[in-house]
């Protein structure tokens, strides 16, 4: 699951135009010392998506796929799969429904102090209730610091705050100068709005309750961001940029999970 919120971490990242094609795309983030930690290769087929890892050790690679309703996360060391859709995210709220009614009947046996702690409690966010949640970061802010050149692109250079820190820094160059680029922005704008939507309406912290909006900051700059240097502590952590992008033809197959595949249930797996 690590690697998979990895990749979810990149798609966040470049998430306005709607326009049809197919484009691939190639990314790489690297630490602060240079490293490669991690190659996405994404391919996008109208509004389907699929981005799969191509670094590190074949066995621990994996690939996400989106189809406008769905997620599927395909696990290649296991040949198996599992679907994030509304049936899913409706499933879990129904859980939660039967753990708060169980809950309410508990409460009715505790004595009057220890019972009007616990409704306090749960009168605040369910995921603050979790163990090891932490508080969704403040809203980003945006602002534009002149202009830039990423290899042979021209760019605006935008920094991003998260309260008075400066959490990243883009490099947004014009789509028109990138072949692909309103194809995969439209895309990722839906893959984006959809995990918004799962992390407002379930509080299962299937991704990480501290991820930023990326639609947030995505509504305030202009263009794609071809270099994404993110800053931890003042110091730069990590950069993802933009290593090649071509539009070609994509084959249907790729978006189709494979036969010998077995179907695992999203929140049951460690």
């Amino acid at each position: 699951m690590k690697r998979v919120l990895a990749l979810l971490s990149l798609v966040f990242v470049l998430t306005s135009p709607l326009a049809n094609g197919d484009v691939v795309m190639d990314l790489v983030t690297r630490d602060a010392g240079g490293n490669t930690t991690e190659s996405s290769r994404f391919y996008v087929q109208d509004e389907k998506v699929r981005v799969d890892d191509v670094g590190g050790q074949p066995g621990d690679r994996a690939s996400i796929i989106y189809l406008g309703d769905q997620f599927i996360v395909l696990d290649h060391r296991n040949k198996s799969y599992t679907v994030m859709d509304q049936a899913a995210i409706d499933e879990v709220g129904t859980q939660i429904s039967a753990a708060m009614q169980e809950m309410q009947q508990q409460l009715a046996s505790m004595p009057p102090e220890q019972r009007a702690m616990v409704e306090q409690m749960m009168k605040g966010d369910m995921r603050n209730m979790l163990p090891g949640a932490a508080p969704a970061p403040p809203a980003p802010r945006v602002e534009a610091n002149g202009t830039g050149q990423w290899q042979e692109y021209s760019c605006i250079i935008y920094s991003v705050y998260e309260g008075a820190e400066k959490t990243e820094e883009l490099c947004a160059s014009p789509l028109d100068d990138i072949d692909g680029a309103s194809e995969l922005m439209s895309a990722l704008r839906g893959m984006a709005a959809f995990m918004e939507k799962v992390i407002e309406s379930n509080p299962v912290p299937v991704v990480p309750a501290t991820a930023a909006n990326p639609v947030a900051v995505m509504d305030q700059i202009e263009g794609f961001p071809v270099r994404a240097v993110r800053y931890a502590n003042g110091s730069i952590s990590e950069e993802t940029t933009l290593e090649a992008v071509s539009e070609q033809d994509v084959s249907e197959d790729l978006f189709i999970v494979p036969a010998d595949y077995r179907r695992e249930d999203l929140f049951d797996r460690p």
